[in-house]
């Protein structure tokens, strides 16, 4: 997002202006206190119109609060309570109850801030402190209109109000508030376990259990899990990189392992957390179904686009005892691994937020059995269909509300009016509360709800065995089950035989000879197996020939052998070379993932041969289906799975993920090489020089290329190849147009004043060239063009982002800064503090990029020398960008932003 933003040439030090002051109105007749001032900031707030909103057909949308900015925030959490009210939480502040107005009445809705002041129970300054906290009174509450409270997660149950705090990094985790007196106002507060995490990625969602016991909570892959929890329903995880994982480009999520993401559930008081599902990125929020089946969508990592391991945000059915590939940097788990469980439905790039299930929706059937799931960027809400398939579900997504801008940031169902109402917000963007009914003539009656498939319920019995204090009866129960057709029901029983002392079944494990019951067996027997038993392993893989095995066996296979060894270590010399001797005629293969995993495999044992052979397989075109989602919804490239035959168009700035994947492998290869197959090797980088990916996919293929170069042992040589293979300095286009002025120092208020009510008639060849003139393209990437992605991507800005929106993060871009994209202040015992972001460590060294200008030249800092590490709070954007435009340059630029760089977006209609 903007205000997170770029370029860091100095620090800059600007004066910032204050938010807009409402102007005072009458109140009208009839207001209630404070109503008439609460109405004068909802006219001034300019909140989409349900006009402008596409909805499916047969509904209606209704605009109900737009949120004044200044005095209650930016919207990202809601809930509902027993009496049909929402209350919702201002990402940065306070809490708000809202008693909707009637159906068919757009106006009414009363707002009511609470005022909970959670600054008001000591945490000692602990985010990770094991002990809750007891409850206080909060009778004396000072008043004022927002309370920094800063939650992503809520939900009332058991009589209380459960608030998952974020932005409070010492007060972060799990609270409760009551009403104790039963004077419908919240008195008591309750800290009840702390979370070691905050921001966007993490603490977020509660919901609560199907059977009304427990509680779900969500948080993302850099929340640490809860110190003293109790449970886990999985062991053993890891990360699993037969190859040296190599972490993201631009420093995201260094040093962040496994479990990542994840999914637990607590008690009603806080004093048992059990771990339940995990190998997320960040998902949001999450929701189960009318069986009790849990759905969560989870975010995609955008700055991976172009890479083999991106994988696009998706909906996944969060099973008991899970793992859903998410590591971190390339680590990224393909679907296929065995290890690993594969998606619902893939949804595409974007940024999840709230989902909910149509339960409780006077809407027609097929929406009340429909997860809907809200994306921030591209401004869309999707209901998602799904089919029960053996014992998971496959999903068909569908756009059930979009607009521009409407950047959503969580969904819920009113059981008392049966309405869908949303938010739209986040980042101190402008926020809004929207109501959707039905008003087609479809039934609304309650819809029948097919009962969980008979894979399903054998999935679940088997997932009761995943408890702890099971015993070894569990073993001959789910023994049988190793050798299901489906992977659910595969996963479920093997989870249960993992939690069992491992000498109680090894020797079962060992002489298991139905296929995929033995794969099962010893991949779970190499995830918690004594590391002694790896020659027994082997053997008993062997057994199993490769080439007798079916197709939907063989990737599964590969995966068993790469755990064998990257959890009981790597084998005598002479072990792996009888091993790849195994491998080595299969390879290449016609199947391109077998390639991947093959290719990987041999190198790490030590093949003489697979550099020769995959080297040549750098200029052959990819033979993986390229999928609509993957692309963004841009278009569409179909492709066979032979080499070198293609159908369709392939664009030459399209990045071949296969060859990346052997390159990739390729750079750990240190037996094979001969001069021509270093010239060859090293001659492929130059010829990636115009392939498109996200903000990291350079920074990889850099990366790529520098830890190739280091296994060159000759001097010489190595010198002659780094020239050869070296990147072009970055250069960008100088703008046709330059900014004819004359400019001035905007302010918010003055942008504004110059802005019509809808931009039209546009110029978007002179906004094209605004993007380029104001150095957006220098650290900004829009539709795959652009910078070194050292501020995030625009190309959805119309999506979350009106025109005031956009400018305040322009014109003040220090007012909110993402995790992503934030610099720190790094204190040192050796020299004078330095700031700029931390994007990898070498040798002990902390890699700082200082400019972003500049993005590959790093300041190296002692880590035994740091002091302290702190976010730094101005935005490595200056403000000022957009000083030299005059006024009509101002609008072309906001323009095509808005318009996601599409010339044929009517604002440039003549």
């Amino acid at each position: 997002m903007l205000r997170t933003t770029l370029l860091i040439l100095a620090i800059v030090t600007a004066s910032t202006f204050g938010a807009d002051t409402p102007r005072k109105r009458d109140a009208k007749k009839g207001d209630t206190p404070g109503q008439g001032s609460r109405r004068a900031m909802a006219e001034l707030a300019t909140a989409t119109d349900p006009s402008a909103i596409q909805v499916a057909p047969g509904f209606k949308v209704e605009l109900l609060h737009a949120v004044p900015k200044t005095e209650q925030g930016s919207w990202v959490a809601l809930t509902v309570d027993p009496k049909g009210r929402i209350i919702a939480s201002d990402q940065y502040g306070g809490l708000y109850r809202l008693t909707p107005s009637p159906l068919g009445r757009s106006d009414g809705t009363k707002i009511e801030h609470l005022a909970i002041d959670f600054t008001t129970v000591k945490t000692n300054g602990a985010a990770d402190e094991p002990a809750a906290r007891e409850g206080k009174k909060n009778k004396e509450t000072p008043p004022g209109p927002r309370m920094e409270v800063g939650a992503h997660g809520l939900l009332y149950a058991f009589d209380s109000l459960y608030v998952m705090v974020n932005e409070q990094r010492n007060k972060a985790g799990l609270w409760r508030v009551r009403d104790t007196n039963g004077d419908d106002q919240f008195d008591e507060i309750k800290f009840l376990r702390p979370m070691n995490g905050s921001g966007e990625h993490g603490t977020h969602a509660l919901v609560l259990a199907p059977d009304g016991r427990s509680i779900y909570f969500t948080n993302g892959n850099h929340t640490d899990l809860p110190k003293a929890m109790e449970h886990a329903r999985m062991v053993a995880w890891g990360e699993d990189h037969l190859l040296p994982r190599m972490w993201d480009a631009r420093g995201h999520a260094r040093n962040k392992y496994a479990p990542g993401g994840y999914i637990a559930r607590v008690d009603p008081d806080g004093k048992s957390i059990e771990l339940f599902t995990i190998g997320f990125r960040n998902a949001y929020d999450m929701a189960f179904d009318q069986n009790g089946e849990l759905f969560i969508y989870d975010s995609d990592m955008e700055w991976d686009q172009g890479t083999p391991w991106y994988m696009p945000t998706r909906i996944n059915h969060a099973v008991d005892g899970g793992d859903f590939g998410w590591r971190s940097g390339a680590g990224r788990w393909p679907a296929y691994y065995a290890d690993s469980l594969p998606e619902v439905v893939n949804i595409g790039p974007g940024s999840p937020v709230g989902v909910t299930f149509g339960t409780g929706a006077k809407f027609p059937a097929k929406y009340q059995r429909a997860l809907f799931a809200a994306d921030w960027t591209f401004g869309t809400l999707y209901a998602i269909h799904l089919t029960p398939t053996g014992a998971t579900f496959r999903g068909e997504k569908t756009e059930f509300v979009s607009g521009k801008p409407l950047p959503f940031t969580d969904v819920v169902i009113n059981p008392k009016d049966g309405a869908l109402y949303f938010t739209v917000g986040g980042r101190r963007t402008q926020s809004a509360l929207y109501r959707v009914t039905y008003t087609g003539n479809e039934s609304t009656a309650r819809a029948n709800i097919p009962p969980p498939t008979k894979d399903a319920e054998l999935r679940r019995s088997l997932e009761a065995l995943h408890a702890e204090g099971t015993g070894p009866a569990a073993i001959d129960t789910a023994w049988p089950h190793l050798a299901s057709k489906d992977r659910f029901v595969r996963w479920a029983a093997r989870v249960a035989i993992e939690r069992q002392p491992a000498e109680k079944w090894t020797d079962r494990a060992l002489a298991e000879l139905q296929p995929q019951a033995s794969l099962e067996a010893l991949m779970a027997l190499a995830r918690v197996g004594d590391k002694s038993l790896q020659p027994k392993l082997i053997t008993a893989l062997s057994r199993l020939d490769f080439k007798d095995q079916p197709a939907d066996l063989r990737l599964p296979l590969l995966r068993v052998w790469e755990l064998a060894f990257t959890r009981m270590g790597k084998p005598s010399p002479e072990t792996c070379a009888t091993v790849a001797s195994k491998f080595e005629p299969l390879f290449p293969h016609k199947d391109a993932l077998i390639n991947r995993e093959l290719v990987s495999l041999l190198i790490y044992l030590g093949s003489p041969n697979v550099v020769a052979k995959t080297v040549p397989l750098l200029s052959v075109s990819e033979p993986v289906i390229t999928t609509f989602e993957e692309l963004g919804g841009k278009s569409l490239i179909a492709r066979n799975d032979n080499y070198g035959k293609v159908v369709g168009e392939v664009s030459a700035s399209r990045a071949d993920r296969q060859q990346i994947a052997f390159a990739y492998a390729l750079r750990n290869a240190t037996v094979g090489w001969t001069p021509k197959l270093r010239l060859e090797y090293f001659s492929w980088f130059p010829r990636t020089r115009n392939w498109k990916g996200g903000a990291s996919f350079g920074g990889f293929i850099q990366n790529i290329r520098t830890e190739s170069l280091a296994t060159v042992t000759d001097k010489t040589e190595r010198a002659a190849l780094d020239t050869l293979s070296k990147p072009p300095p970055p250069s960008f286009a100088v703008a046709a147009i330059m900014p004819k002025g004359p400019g001035r120092a905007y302010t918010v208020q003055e942008a504004m004043a110059t802005m019509p009510a809808k931009l039209t008639g546009r110029d978007f060849a002179r906004g094209k060239a605004m993007f380029t003139a104001t150095g957006c393209v220098m650290c900004h990437r829009f539709n795959t063009e652009g910078g070194s992605g050292v501020g995030p991507d625009l190309s959805g800005a119309g999506g979350r982002y009106n025109i005031r929106d956009l400018l305040e993060n322009i014109i003040d871009p220090s007012a909110v800064i993402s995790d992503q994209f934030g610099s720190e202040q790094i204190e040192r015992s050796d020299g004078e503090p330095i700031v700029g972001r931390v994007v990898g460590e070498d040798d002990g060294d902390l890699l700082v990029m200082a400019n972003p200008f500049m993005p590959d030249e790093k300041v190296r800092v002692k880590a035994s020398a740091v002091k302290s590490r702190k976010p730094f709070p101005v935005s490595m954007m200056p403000p000022g960008l957009i000083n030299s435009l005059n006024e009509e340059e101002l609008k072309d630029l906001l323009a095509y932003l808005l318009s996601g760089g599409s010339e044929s977006d009517p604002m440039f209609r003549k």
